[in-house]
């Protein structure tokens, strides 16, 4: 009896391992988003995704881990459900641009009312009016409350029209100029406040790996 319980418990730990074997083979496989994704269709687990760390946006140094490693760096994490393992798929330094803004809707203000009122708002902020009063009185978007700062964004983040204008080497830190958005009615009054920064950034692949 006593020898077919332990040859019953060598087979499952055998098997265990062969499992975890195989899907760190499998893990180990992965080098590219596209292949992270299929990896992830394949096991149709909803927590496993793929997740990107910035290292201005994340700050705990867990994130900071995953960013010092290198392209196909992993890191496990173990705890009661089982074990997390992230891999780092890709490796980037990306272009950011950050902004202050007052955002005028076109579908709430008549066209008349915003070309009045742009001038008044410019000559307000030229005046030495700080941005985040000029943001509070004016503006009609929810980021008013943060004196209308847009945070770091980056190629994709924004309408293409208002990066196409904003991401630009043809204004100074200090200008103040106007962005036009006809087709979404949408019109602002943009300060430039910070130089473009290169931020380091990693596309991560996590994976839960339940004990069963």
């Amino acid at each position: 009896m006593h020898k077919i319980f332990l040859l019953t418990f060598i087979i499952l730990i055998s098997s265990s391992t062969f499992a975890q074997n195989n899907l760190i083979q499998e893990i180990d496989s992965v080098f590219t988003i596209e292949q992270a994704q299929k990896f992830i269709e394949s096991k149709k687990e909803k927590q496993n995704k793929i997740i990107i760390y910035n290292e201005e946006k994340h700050k705990t140094q867990f994130a900071q881990e995953l960013l010092n490693l290198g392209n196909g760096g992993s890191k496990t994490i173990s705890n009661e459900l089982g074990k997390v393992h992230y891999k780092v798929i890709e490796k980037n330094k990306i272009d950011y641009y950050r902004v202050n803004y007052i955002f005028l809707d076109g579908s709430e203000m008549a066209i008349q009312e915003i070309d009045r009122l742009r001038p008044r708002i410019s000559a307000k902020l030229k005046n030495g009016v700080p941005f985040k009063d000029v943001a509070i009185e004016y503006s009609m978007d929810k980021n008013k409350t943060r004196g209308g700062d847009s945070g770091w964004f980056t190629y994709g983040d924004m309408l293409p029209e208002f990066e196409q204008q904003v991401i630009t080497d043809s204004h100074e830190i200090g200008d103040i100029f106007f962005v036009d958005i006809p087709s979404y009615k949408s019109y602002y009054v943009v300060k430039k406040t910070f130089t473009k920064k290169s931020i380091a950034e990693v596309k991560v692949l996590k994976f839960i790996e339940r004990i069963k």
